[in-house]
């Protein structure tokens, strides 16, 4: 073999080495893109997956019609706006019988709470937005309101909303029913005044004028206590004076206790009774 032939033939082996090369990066490529359609797919998967699933739970508070407290067996509380419907407020008549309706259907029963398909999860207040069903009976707690007349079908594609499960149910249902209306408190009115006369033996016109009452005599008055009298000191008793007594002067009187002397007691003297006036030793 020459020179040249050699030259030709590892040419030609290093032109088929490059060509199985291309051939297995090419083959590489292939399978790589092929494998992206599948990742998607899993991701896809992945986020269906963590979407709310329908749990058990019980009603342990019923906030108004259409609102609903749960707590389950861990203790979670949920507040739940039931999908679909809309009842009266609570400062109305109606809202507060829709109130006591849903406490009759539901309260302390054991529900399961279901999204509504159209992918909403909560309201703008952060309330969860579920289906309620009872357990028990399988009863809608939300479409019976409607039933009952204390609810509307409403937040649903016909306002704006995405279209939920059981619309058509609802909007068939709240058709169906009239609205329930308190019946107004009746109005007490005053009696009416007695004609002249009514029940008067002759059937007369003449107006009769009641007699005036009789004054009410006022009792007397009782006479004020009259006030203690306090008692007056006993006079002095006079000195004895004998029944014959001599002074030989008025000092002699006066220290018997017997001045002044009148005329006719023992001891005057008009000796002693210088003006002569009845009255001695003055």
């Amino acid at each position: 073999m020459n020179r040249k032939s050699v030259i030709v033939g590892g040419m030609a082996a290093a032109v088929l080495i490059v060509g199985g090369i291309t051939a297995a990066s090419s083959g590489k490529a292939s399978t790589a893109t092929a494998s992206v359609p599948s990742t998607a797919g899993a991701v896809t998967a992945s986020k269906a997956a963590s979407s709310p699933a329908a749990v058990t739970t019980t009603v342990t508070r019923v906030i108004d019609g259409d609102t609903v407290e749960t707590t389950d067996t861990a203790g979670t509380v949920l507040t739940i706006r039931i999908i679909g419907i809309d009842a009266p407020e609570m400062d109305t008549c109606e809202g507060m019988a829709a109130t006591e309706a849903m406490t009759a259907i539901a309260l302390n029963q054991s529900v399961t709470l279901a999204l509504g398909g159209d992918g909403e999860d909560l309201d703008q207040h952060g309330r969860s937005l579920r289906y309620v069903d009872l357990d028990n009976s399988a009863t809608d707690a939300g479409l019976t309101l409607i039933q009952q007349g204390h609810a509307v079908a409403r937040y649903d594609s016909r306002d704006g909303y995405g279209e939920h499960t059981r619309e058509d149910a609802y909007i068939a249902a709240d058709a169906l029913a009239s609205n329930y209306v308190c019946a107004p408190v009746p109005t007490q009115e005053p009696a009416p005044a007695p004609a002249p006369n009514a029940g008067s033996d002759n059937d007369d016109t003449d107006v009769h004028v009641a007699p005036a009452p009789e004054p009410v005599q006022a009792p007397d008055p009782q006479p004020e206590p009259e006030p203690a009298r306090t008692p007056e000191p006993d006079p002095a008793a006079a000195p004895e004076v004998p029944a014959t007594a001599y002074y030989a002067n008025c000092d002699a009187a006066r220290a018997a206790g017997a001045a002044p002397l009148h005329a006719g007691e023992p001891g005057y003297s008009t000796k002693l009774d210088r003006d002569k006036d009845g009255v001695a030793c003055e």
